[in-house]
């Protein structure tokens, strides 16, 4: 039987990403399980609300996609990263296996 993937923590469990695409053609990929730690396992990934680092718009469509395993190495995921005033940060990595 097939399950929609409708929370942070169904993709999590799954180790998918969450993709932003803007209409300015900007592209951001985050690991579902880093979202579910920040904003909660029970959201629906596409209620997020992200913002173009480029633009400054809501970005057009929000998608979670299953990882390319073609793609490692090559893909950016942005992660978290705590500042010490209590902030949350973004910067960007390679995807890695596993």
């Amino acid at each position: 039987m097939t399950r929609t993937i409708d929370t942070l923590a169904r993709a999590a469990r799954h180790g998918m990403l969450v993709r932003a695409t803007c209409v300015c053609g900007n592209q951001r990929h985050y690991r579902a399980g880093d979202l579910a730690t920040l904003v909660g396992g029970g959201r629906d990934p596409r209620s997020l609300r992200f913002r173009c680092s480029q633009c400054d718009r809501k970005p057009s469509s929000v998608a979670v996609i299953e990882v390319d395993l073609d793609r490692v190495g090559v893909l950016k995921v942005w992660k978290p990263v705590s500042a010490g005033d209590g902030t949350t940060a973004w910067t960007p990595e390679r995807l890695k296996r596993g």
